[in-house]
């Protein structure tokens, strides 16, 4: 699957920045130069950093390299007023407190856009280290909400738009079912076989039953659409006729408008006209029936 950085994220991580003065300890929104020392507790995480949680055994790991060899990427930092925040390298910040270190070596970047931190936080952990499905749902999303299309999400991550768009459906899940697939219960295939249910009672229930009896993607398919035939049948059964009325007028609209014609009527006699139409030229015919021009 291709993979790229997004436009202009790629020189956040490996271009050199340009010369700047070193950091001072007095002065927490002063530029560091190439690999300065930074001091941890004037660190703040990337507020736009769509992974919520962080695997222990990972992190455990990275604290053993850490405490044997030190920091050897540095960390990539934007001043803030209040200090600075993590553009990349939150595994690395979150190892190095954990050692009880003080500083950690970074670099600064400045003019680094909110929509950059989140594009950047995205790709990093496309290409480092996975993100769980949810996560990556709720990170395109934030995308999106910041006004680009999922053409253009799709195009800075470097998936295919298809892709993103079977992750942004994982959104209208149960929280539930959200739940599972971040704990890692069910895998995304179970997910979206289960999306095609719309009642999330329902999602639940078959969750549970994935869970406990351990069942396959396709099996899980085939109880879906088991549940919607019968969803299907209980409502073309509990469904009644249109009253006499409704079929009379039905009847006078087609045989006038010359097309199909369907009276939706629901409680106190509020409901929808519904009149079909096949091209251009019927739709015109329609129109002209409907709203006819008046004589000058």
């Amino acid at each position: 699957m291709e993979r790229r950085l997004g436009r202009g994220l790629g020189t956040l991580l490996s271009a050199p920045p340009a010369p700047v003065e070193a950091a001072k300890s007095a002065n927490p929104t002063t530029a560091a130069e190439p690999n300065a020392e930074i001091e941890l507790a004037r660190i703040r995480p990337n507020p736009f950093q769509p992974r919520k949680t962080f695997a222990a055994g990972e992190l455990g790991e990275l604290q053993s390299s850490i405490q044997q060899h030190g920091v050897l990427q540095p960390v990539v930092l934007r001043s803030t007023p209040e200090g600075y925040e993590l553009i990349a390298g939150e595994r690395r910040w979150r190892a190095s407190q954990a050692l009880g270190r003080k500083t950690i070596p970074a670099v600064v970047r400045e003019d680094v856009t909110d929509q950059a931190m989140l594009e950047l936080a995205l790709v990093e952990n496309l290409q480092r280290s996975d993100l769980d499905p949810l996560e990556k749902a709720r990170g395109f999303q934030q995308l999106l909400d910041q006004g680009l299309t999922q053409e253009e999400v799709a195009r800075q991550v470097g998936l295919q738009r298809s892709t993103v768009a079977n992750f942004l459906r994982l959104l209208e899940l149960s929280d539930a079912v959200q739940k599972a697939v971040t704990q890692g219960l069910i895998t995304m295939g179970h997910a979206r076989a289960l999306l095609g249910l719309t009642d999330r009672r329902r999602q639940d229930e078959l969750c549970a039953l994935t869970v406990r009896r351990g069942l396959s993607v396709r099996e899980v398919e085939q109880r879906v659409r088991e549940l919607q035939g019968r969803e299907k049948e209980q409502k073309t059964t509990l469904t009644p006729p249109p009253p006499p009325w409704v079929r009379d007028m039905e009847a006078r609209m087609r045989l006038h408008l010359g097309t199909k014609v369907l009276v939706r009527n629901g409680e106190g006699y509020q409901g929808e006209i519904v009149v079909e139409y096949h091209g251009r030229e019927d739709l015109d015919r329609l129109y002209a029936l409907l709203a006819p021009k008046k004589l000058v």
